[in-house]
């Protein structure tokens, strides 16, 4: 019952629009490529944990999942489930991994998300509860309320927004595999119209079809693996159910409960992290965690951020893939990646050198789940 977990192997498929291909094409790709970044086979897996994305997941259901998935690796594992917490699902799918790996449950769990939105009508256009009546309608809508908040409360303004979009862009136009690699400018960001005020079209996610995988493993199965091993530092989670009952709502996240306590069990500080991999559906949402997470005070983030201290060469580069708002909409797993290749060296021209620490958080549906996974080499 005290066996160490470890993340053994990582892997991807592209992303984009994928017409023609499903999720569960998608997902077989990367479950692949990642049991042979571990130096495994599909007969080594005995776990497997899914989260199915928007489309597959809130629309139409598990049905289940895993064993859709499962079938298609050929697959007969010794435990398996899927999770459906919104953007904090692949983060959370990694904890039940780690979790079922040490308890005795099984050796090897493969964790996958994967979905195709763009090719699946109607993934992010159904109405959100009695709200749509009036007019509200999805996460734009939702974070947008979040934002005004903060502007209200702090004085942040869509400057300091851009300023998350833009440092995005430019982590974005290291990695080879990001959708936008073009480099944002803060005119360019002025000058585009509101999805919903104050959020433009860059302080939002992208929507993309693809799929990620992660292997988690046991301490004595990782020894004589390919790759360096991820040691797993923490984790945990934390939910707010209240939404619009609850008159603070916008005014924090759930990460405020979990995140410090994370890094304390991990006896780690803030300061103490050198790959930070925030969930970025929208820039709102990396300003209230940079503030939840302790690496700025509270009603600071806008100013934290200016000057590129969130891009690459500043002091605390934040997504250095790009993250959802430029690399890809992963589901959270391509955080996840991103920060294991940082803690391997394999992150080529966005390396950031000697890196030991990473952290990886998820946040989902309303704003209401929140994942924090820190790692270390």
């Amino acid at each position: 019952m005290n066996r160490e977990a470890l993340i053994a192997g990582v892997g991807h498929s592209p992303f984009g629009k994928l017409t023609g291909r499903t999720a569960l094409d998608l997902e077989v790709e990367a479950a692949i490529k990642a049991i042979a970044d571990a130096g495994l086979s599909p007969q080594d897996v005995d776990g497997l944990v899914t989260d199915p994305g928007p489309a597959q997941g809130i629309l139409n259901g598990i049905t289940p999942h895993y064993l859709a998935l499962g079938q298609l690796l050929g697959l007969n594992p010794r435990y398996t489930g899927s999770e459906i917490l919104g953007g904090a699902g692949s983060v959370a799918i990694i904890q039940r991994a780690v979790m079922a790996v040490e308890a005795g449950l099984c050796s090897v769990c493969l964790c996958v998300y994967g979905d195709a939105p763009l090719s699946a009508k109607g993934s992010f256009d159904y109405a959100r509860g009695d709200e749509a009546a009036f007019g509200l309608f999805g996460a734009a809508g939702l974070h947008a309320l979040a934002a005004k908040r903060h502007m209200h409360l702090w004085g942040t303004t869509e400057n300091q927004f851009g300023e998350v979009a833009i440092a995005a862009r430019a982590h974005a136009a290291r990695n080879p595999n990001a959708q936008l690699q073009k480099p944002l400018t803060m005119k360019e960001y002025r000058e585009a119209g509101y999805i919903v005020e104050p959020l433009k079209k860059a302080d939002c996610c992208l929507i993309s079809d693809g799929a990620a995988a992660v292997v988690v493993t046991s301490a004595d199965r990782a020894a004589d693996l390919l790759k360096p091993h991820t040691r797993i530092l923490g984790y945990g989670q934390a939910h707010n159910f209240g939404t619009y009952s609850s008159p603070d709502h916008f005014d924090s996240l759930p990460a405020a409960r979990c995140g410090p306590e994370v890094l304390n069990k991990a006896g780690l500080a803030p300061s103490d992290i050198d790959v930070v991999q925030l969930y970025d559906c929208f820039t709102i949402v990396v300003l209230m965690q940079l503030e939840a997470y302790g690496f700025c005070a509270k009603g600071e983030a806008g100013s934290f951020v200016e000057h590129g201290r969130i891009g690459p060469g500043g002091s605390l580069p934040v997504n250095t893939s790009g993250g959802l708002l430029a690399e890809a909409y992963g589901g959270g797993m391509l955080h996840v990646i991103e920060a294991v290749r940082q803690l391997r060296g394999e992150a080529e021209d966005r390396q950031i050198q000697g890196a030991e620490t990473a952290l990886i958080s998820g946040h989902g549906l309303g704003m209401n789940t929140h994942t924090t996974l820190v790692l270390g080499v």
